[in-house]
Order: C-alpha cells, then structure tokens, then sequence
C-alpha cells in the first residue's frame, strides 16, 4: 500500500463520525448526565429491559457502594439454604441484646429475649430495610463471605459482600471515602441489574423462593421519593433501596404497560440527600418515557 492510499484512509477513518445513539438511550444517558450536574454527585444507572435483553447504562460498570441494597443477595442466600435444608424459615431464633442494630425502623421491635422466625426477618430485612434482621441472618448463614460465596456458587459475578451492617460502620470510620466508593460491599449498576434480572427469571432460586423475595419487594416501604418517584401512579415496581453517608440507591423490576418488564438500577453518590432522590426519579422518569411511551 503506498503512503498516499495509506495518509487517505486514515484521514477517512479519523473523520468517520461517531454512531448516533438510539432516542432511547440518549434519553437515558441524558437524563443520567443532566441528575449528575444537578445534583452534584456521581450518577450509575444500568437499565434491563427483560424480554429482549436490551441494556442501556451511564457509568454502568463502575463500582458503587451498594448500602442495604446489599441485603438482597442475602436474602438470596437465605432462601438458598432454606431449600437445602440448612436453614428453616419457620425456625425461630432469639434476639440477643447484642443482637439489636439502633439504626433501622423496627429498633424498637426488637426485644431482647424475643423470639423470631427465619421466615419474618427476610421479610422486614426487605420491605423495612431492618438492619438487626439483616445481620442476624448474615450470623446464622456464617458470616458476609457466606453471602457472597452463596452468589459466586450460582455464577453471579460483580457483587462484593465483605461486611454486615456492623461491619460498615466500622468501615466508614476507618476510610469513608473508599467506603461510599464500593471497595467494600461494592458493586456496579450493571451487576445488580443482572442479578435482579436472574432474580425475576427463577434462575437463582425455587419459583417459590424467588416470589418471596419478590413479593416482600413489591410491598418495600422506603423508596417512595425514588424510582416510584418518577414513575406513573400505580405501576408495579419490585424494589430495594439503600442509603448509607452521601450514599443513595434504588434497584427494582417495573411492569410496563405491555406486561414486560425493565429492570432500573440507580447508584448515586454525593451531594444533598433530597438532589440524590430526585436523581433517583428523573432517571426512572427517562427510563420508562423510553421504554413506555404515551400511546
């Protein structure tokens, strides 16, 4: 090839315009940059549309500290070894005064001496977001690395589960900044989109399993000004949030219109609590203006 044919397509490659993105994923990436600037903070998104595996992301394979998003993969791992015989839902087990976590909405609940089955602390684990019930299951699973490893033995990838929720006030004392970073407990919005999606097919556990976790989703109490937020009134969102220093999170499944399903993972960091939660809807708001528009 002589040097003028090589200088002319190279000068023809250079100036190959990038690809124009879909409307659908402008709209979302946009709206993801616009929450970002808004709201002074760091914006993951990773959406999953379920029936044709269309995924759109902003920043979707970077690390996120996950906060209490993290009790789905226990609650995963809970089920799982419920269904191996290694755990009983209708076990109950006594709340220790140790055993109390004062940070979460049913600290006054729990009474020491009080007994309580397997099968009720996964439930307010999800639906209240309860830390004593998140991490006396992590105790009688063995453990975080029990957690994960529970995940690693189903091929979930991407997910790290290092610590309780004991363990993460110890580790934001130590180095908050690598701790809202993700280096532990940290996972990207790729990774939990993947795991919910996994999650909804009845890949990871039992149908019946797999629709515990779903349903104590369905009723979660705590994520009203964030992907339900943007979202019309009365549409079916199946969500966990997470919210842990200027760390804020919402993951859930959405029934479209159509009876299909998108999965929405938001991981945002910085900023004020209340500019994280409108980020948290905006995005969603894009999302299902993408996937669900007006007819």
């Amino acid at each position: 090839m002589n040097l003028a044919l090589t200088i002319a397509l190279s000068a023809l490659a250079a100036a190959t315009p990038e690809p124009v993105p879909d409307p659908a994923t402008a709209s979302i990436v946009r709206a993801a940059q616009e929450a970002e600037k808004n709201a002074g903070a760091v914006i993951g998104v990773s959406v999953l549309h379920l029936e044709t595996g269309r995924r759109i992301a902003h920043r979707g394979n970077e690390r996120f500290q996950m906060a209490s998003i993290f009790k789905v993969p226990v609650a995963i791992a809970t089920l799982g070894a419920a269904e191996k015989g290694m755990l009983r839902l209708d076990q109950d087990v006594e709340i220790r005064p140790a055993d109390r976590q004062k940070i979460g909405p049913l600290y006054d609940g729990w009474k020491p001496g009080m007994r309580v089955t397997v099968e009720r602390m996964v439930d307010v684990m999800l639906v209240y977001s309860d830390n004593t019930a998140a991490d006396k299951l992590i105790q009688l699973l063995g453990g975080p690395s029990a957690v994960e490893k529970a995940l690693t033995a189903r091929g979930v990838t991407g997910i790290r589960i290092s610590l309780d929720e004991k363990g993460m006030g110890a580790a934001m004392e130590r180095d908050l900044a690598a701790f809202e970073r993700g280096a532990q407990n940290g996972a990207s919005p790729d990774s939990i989109a993947a795991l919910l999606g996994r999650l909804h097919r009845g890949e990871l556990l039992s149908r019946t399993s797999a629709d515990r976790i779903l349903d104590a989703m369905r009723r979660c109490a705590t994520g009203d000004k964030r992907l339900r937020a943007g979202l019309p009134k009365g549409t079916e969102v199946r969500d966990k949030t997470g919210t842990v220093g200027s760390c804020s999170n919402d993951a859930g499944i959405v029934t479209l219109p159509d009876g299909t399903h998108l999965v929405l993972a938001v991981f945002v960091r910085g900023g004020a609590a209340a500019g994280r939660d409108a980020a948290i809807a905006s995005v969603a708001r894009a999302a299902w203006r993408a996937f669900a528009p007006a007819r």
